[in-house]
């Protein structure tokens, strides 16, 4: 029986998908491109005119950058969209005109038009490229309409150039257009394009004539049409691939593909590398580029080696893997590493630079790799430098003023001809004399490496050839039968020089690997045992400084999320303002910049992210001793290394320190919950003054007399305020806590309030002059007035309690923005510094509070609780003249109703 429903791993693959989709799109904005082959087709034009239909549905879209070039139709379609306004950049004595990225951030509509994706920013902006723009808006979560042609897509870069003859400089990633949400063809037929052209709807006259001659051949135009027809089909294919696999189609998988790409300093690389891109992509397969360093490799002059990395940043741009590996043999290393990663097929490059007779002695890597390849398919490109690139040997020797080799393959070779003329007055053979020689080739290959051991062997030749065959020193052979000595001699020495450069080549490539393998096994080791953080930041500097030669840095953010300064390096490290722009940017973007990447490239210092699940951790600076040394690609891979370990390093502390915070804070609430119990104290007290006024009453009321029973009476009255404005604090902290608390807001004159809370405080008033001062004309206040008077008893109390007794009381409300203010000012001593923000904390009686003053610590807490209730905010500081101020802010959602209603002054009881 058929069975149709879909496997386990389907369904498990297709919700994986569904999440990531979801995932993805609370992140990103969604990134629509109008795609075109060529400019005049109407891409811009198509672009407005889905802006003016979304206008009609009520979105928020702005226009960030539009490029009309002067057409009347685009231009009307501009009318009635809100338009942002533009950066204007001066350079070299033009004024250009920019997209202003900080300004749609801050607008942050729902929609932004970008033209030109490819377009290169002037110098100075904070990226390069226009679509680096676009993907730092998609990362704020604002959906971007955008513009781009075919031939501006990296890996099509060369076949335009070909095809067209122009070399377009601007490109955009093909990573870009992959990860598109939506990509809609604007297509017009060749013949449509060019009567455009003539007609002057694509460029003025004199540019549409250029460009009739150059680019806008009809020929051009056709091939471009159906490169950009086959890449939206790859598109539409993709999306296929995925509904298929949403719905679990049941058909046979294909043989999963492997690319391998070689990489190499050849100007011709960078054509292989996008031909394996295209590839990849027509095969739906993840690709590899693969550089092979070898002895020779190694000695790359700096030209060579600065365009290998440029190599391999391509493939990176391009999606490719990194690899590489050192080896003795490219052809081997590369299939052994072919058939470690399963790589069905290699992708490599030739050239006919190599001569005829050079081809007829040995066979080329080409051929090698196509002999040994065995089930691995070869595809062969043919290698064609880049645009205005000079082809130079692959490894050319660096011209280098270093004459210690030299020196010491003259002193050594003299050595070994003292020592050969010694032991041939002794007599022994020449067989022995040829040793002594190869014994100082090998020396000097060890040493010196494999060009001086060239020239130790053919000199040690030339020496034993001179000085100890007949006729002596001359440079002719008597005996034929020497020259099979020199031959074989020859080839010895070469052979083991070349043995020996590369036995120590290899050593200093182990020596490496070890020393960087061993100080990543120290870091994680070291990282472990710290429980500090200062500490294992400066051990992650230290560590990092030695293995990469670099100066290390790094930076954590303060509490606000911002990028501090380390004083400490500002000696040694770059520190100014646009270097900590630079790793606040990384901070909050989440990816690298500075020396070295797209994004802020002018910045001395190269900026990487210490990423952690929860976030950044911090940002990791390295610059390096010499800013022209490009830094290769498994050299940043390493430092990412790194930068996460030490990252997570971090994040163990922080979650270390958040679960100590945690136990800190259990303790406070038992140590709360202690002084609660502590409370019963204050109740014990009222109530024991209560209990002997009346009890004195009771037992003694014919004995007293008048006067005797009315301060009794008073005493019972006061204590039984006391203690119920006590139970009242209690119970206005418990609700609030719990989270139980309603608030009945109502408009009320603010000073009906503070007249009701100066009746309830009179007593404690007694013998002060009160100072109220409201703003005439005060509007009604929109809060809960019993709450409210609770706070303004509350400080009344507090003013009264730590203020000498008859000092003046003052009391202030006034107007604010959408509500109203009080303020209860004091002429006491104020607080001490710091006690401005805690004072507002349960408990917290101030640093200087006397063990014999009555209190409980709640009422300040209660009244910032009632405030944060009301939406309002709460504030204490020190008076200038001496004492301290008490303001809060009641606001209010609307406005109040309109009355009548004189500001007057509550009078005292």
């Amino acid at each position: 029986m058929n069975d149709d429903r879909p496997t386990l791993e389907q369904m498990l693959a297709r919700v994986k998908a569904e999440g990531e989709a979801c995932v993805t799109a609370a992140r990103r904005g969604r990134l629509k491109l109008f795609f075109g082959y060529a400019a005049g087709v109407g891409k811009t034009y198509a672009m407005l005119q889905a802006a003016q239909a979304l206008k009609k549905e009520g979105r928020d879209l702005v226009v960030g950058y539009v490029e009309p070039h002067g057409r009347p139709e685009t231009e009307a379609l501009l009318e009635g969209l809100e338009c942002l306004p533009t950066l204007t950049v001066s350079y070299r004595g033009a004024t250009l005109r920019e997209f202003d990225l900080d300004a749609a951030l801050t607008r942050k509509p729902e929609i932004v038009l970008v033209d030109e994706l490819a377009h290169t920013n002037a110098p100075g902006l904070r990226h390069a490229k226009r679509w680096q723009d676009v993907e730092e808006l998609l990362a704020a979560g604002i959906d971007v309409y955008s513009t781009v042609n075919v031939q501006h897509l990296e890996s099509l870069n060369d076949v335009v150039a070909e095809i067209s003859g122009v070399v377009v400089r601007e490109t955009v990633p093909d990573e870009v257009l992959a990860r598109a949400d939506d990509v809609a063809l604007i297509d017009l037929p060749p013949d449509e394009l060019l009567v455009r052209l003539r007609q002057g709807k694509v460029y003025v006259p004199q540019q549409a004539a250029y460009a009739l001659e150059r680019f806008f051949r009809r020929d051009n135009l056709v091939v471009l049409r159906e490169i950009a027809l086959r890449q939206t089909a790859d598109r539409i294919h993709e999306d296929v691939e995925v509904a298929r696999r949403s719905a679990a189609a049941k058909v046979p998988w294909p043989t999963y593909e492997r690319l391998l790409v070689c990489v190499g300093s050849s100007p011709t690389s960078a054509k292989v590398v996008r031909a394996a891109k295209r590839l990849a992509d027509r095969l739906d397969a993840p690709w590899v580029a693969l550089h092979v360093e070898t002895a020779q490799a190694a000695r790359m002059n700096a030209a060579d080696r600065q365009r290998l990395h440029q190599h391999l940043r391509l493939a990176e741009s391009l999606g490719a893997e990194i690899v590489q590996v050192s080896g003795a043999d490219v052809v081997s290393e590369l299939l052994q590493y072919a058939d470690g990663r399963n790589v069905t097929k290699i992708v490599v490059g030739k050239t006919d630079g190599a001569s005829r007779w050079w081809r007829l002695a040995r066979l080329s890597l080409v051929e090698r790799l196509v002999r040994d390849s065995g089930k691995i398919d070869v595809f062969v490109v043919r290698g064609v430098g880049e645009p205005g690139a000079v082809n130079v040997p692959a490894y050319a020797y660096p011209a280098s003023t270093n004459l210690r080799p030299w020196l010491g393959t003259a002193a050594a070779l003299g050595l070994a001809t003292l020592i050969a003329l010694g032991i041939d007055t002794l007599g022994f053979t020449e067989a022995n004399l040829i040793m002594v020689y190869l014994l100082a080739v090998v020396a000097v290959a060890a040493r010196y490496g494999a060009l001086p051991s060239v020239a130790a062997s053919l000199l040690s030749v030339l020496l034993f050839d001179v000085l100890f065959t007949q006729p002596y020193y001359r440079m002719t052979v008597h005996d034929t039968q020497y020259l099979v000595t020199f031959a074989a001699m020859l080839v010895v020495g070469l052979l083991a020089s070349t043995l020996t450069a590369r036995v120590r080549y290899q050593a200093d490539v182990a020596r490496r690997n070890e020393r960087r393998t061993e100080a990543l096994y120290r870091l994680s080791r070291r990282l472990t045992a710290i429980a500090k953080t200062s500490e294992l930041i400066e051990e992650s500097e230290r560590t990092v400084s030695e293995v990469f030669d670099t100066y290390a840095v790094i930076f954590l953010p303060d509490e606000q999320g911002k990028i501090r300064p380390i004083l400490d390096h500002l000696a040694t490290f770059a520190a100014s303002a646009a270097e900590f722009v630079a790793a606040q940017w990384v901070l909050d973007h989440d990816e690298p910049a500075g020396a070295g990447t797209n994004t802020l490239p002018n910045a001395e210092a190269t900026y990487l992210p210490m990423a952690t699940p929860n976030g950044v951790a911090g940002v990791l600076a390295v610059q390096a001793e010499n800013a022209n040394d490009p830094r290769s690609p498994d050299a940043r891979q390493l430092l990412e290394t790194y930068a996460t370990q030490i990252a997570f390093a971090l994040e163990r502390i922080r979650l270390a320190d958040e679960s100590q915070q945690a136990e800190l804070r259990i303790e406070t609430e038992k140590l709360r919950s202690s002084l609660l119990s502590a409370v019963s104290h204050d109740l014990r007290t009222p109530l024991a003054a209560i209990a002997g006024a009346a009890s004195s009453l009771d037992e003694n009321r014919d004995a007293l007399n008048a006067t005797v029973r009315g301060e009794l009476l008073e005493t019972i009255r006061e204590e039984s305020e006391r203690l119920t404005r006590l139970v009242e604090n209690l119970l206005h902290m418990t609700r609030l806590s719990s989270g139980r608390i309603t608030l009945n807001r109502q408009w009320q004159p603010l000073e009906e309030v503070i007249g009701s809370a100066l009746r309830r405080t009179e007593r404690q008033l007694a013998g002060r002059e009160v100072r109220i001062e409201l703003a005439e004309h005060l509007p009604l206040a929109h809060l809960d007035d019993v709450l409210v008077e609770s706070v303004l008893v509350n400080l009344i109390e507090n003013a009264t309690k730590y203020s000498e007794p008859g000092s003046p009381l003052e009391i202030r409300g006034e107007p604010v923005a959408r509500g109203v203010a009080v303020e209860i000012a004091d002429y006491g001593r104020g607080f001490l510094p710091g006690d401005e923000s805690r004072i507002f904390e349960t408990f917290y009686r101030g640093a200087d509070a006397k063990p014999d003053r009555r209190g409980t610590g709640l009422g300040l807490s209660i009244c910032n609780a009632i405030v944060r209730a009301h939406g309002g905010s709460i504030e204490a500081r020190n008076r200038a003249g001496g004492g301290a101020t008490i303001r809060f802010t009641i606001p209010s959602d609307e406005s109040p109703p309109s009355l009548n209603l004189a500001a007057t002054e509550p009078s005292r009881p």
